[in-house]
């Protein structure tokens, strides 16, 4: 019996990296997956592999920072699956170039805090209604260590990171009494596309970009998507029945060194 039969999830930003490892273990602990992404390719083949190991997803594409879309997601959800249980808010995008704060043009600010911050919210907000009909529901929002504490050269990821808490704590106390949990989870460095991007945007190879950070890791290494699911998986499921509001970092220590 998995931890999650009988739910329906939407999982944003699953084409790859956490969010593709989200999707596959919820699958595999029994929930229909939704998987949402801008990109299709990956998308598709999050489903194809959730499919081929005995699993239930379908794909949805979607830009998180339009409401018409995230409005879409959810209506497509309910009408395929007839319910939905659990919104994964993952989809993220980081930053072409690393740069001091006064450095960053207004759309490039824009762009990092629709998708990362305002996203999240567009999401939550028609998902929001469909759990209250249920009575029921969970929210876990994929934040960052960089929302705690700042990422130098990276202000508008790390700014929507820090909002993306602050939105997790507030729909927290404002639905947390009637049936829905809102938490989140605060990784450190992961071994994806993304972190290898940021190597591009410090100018550096990603070789040399791990070997500086794994310096600042007491753990010494970066973390696997897989061991960042599984937290979300404990806070989707039952198993954390009386947390809400919490913001569970995961991060290798990296944030106290």
């Amino acid at each position: 019996m998995g931890k999650l039969d009988g739910k329906v999830s939407i999982v944003t930003g699953a084409g790859s990296g956490i969010g593709r490892a989200i999707a596959s273990l919820f699958a595999s602990e029994g929930s229909r997956v939704v998987v949402v992404d801008v990109n299709d390719d990956g998308g598709k083949e999050t489903v194809n592999k959730i499919r081929n190991n005995g699993g239930d997803a379908m794909f949805i594409h979607a830009d998180v920072s339009k409401a018409g879309d995230c409005e879409n997601v959810v209506k497509e959800t309910v009408r395929h699956y007839g319910q939905l249980d659990i919104l994964i808010n993952n989809a993220g995008i980081d930053l072409p170039k690393a740069k001091p704060s006064a450095d960053f043009t207004e759309e490039e600010f824009d762009r990092v805090i629709n998708v990362n911050l305002k996203g999240a919210w567009l999401m939550s907000k028609y998902a929001i209604p469909e759990m209250l009909r249920r009575g029921k529901g969970v929210i876990v929002n994929i934040a960052s260590v960089a929302g705690i504490r700042p990422l130098p050269l990276a202000m508008p990821y790390s700014v929507s990171k820090a909002g993306l808490i602050m939105l997790t704590k507030s729909m927290a106390v404002e639905y947390g009494n009637r049936g829905i949990r809102v938490n989140a989870v605060a990784p450190g460095w992961v071994s994806t596309p993304m972190a290898v991007r940021a190597a591009s945007a410090y100018g550096a190879t990603y070789e040399d970009f791990t070997k500086m950070f794994l310096q600042r890791i007491p753990l010494g290494r970066f973390a696997d998507p897989t061991e960042i699911a599984r937290v979300v998986l404990f806070l989707a499921s039952d198993d954390s029945s009386y947390m809400n509001g919490a913001v569970v970092v995961v991060d290798g220590a990296i944030s106290l060194a």
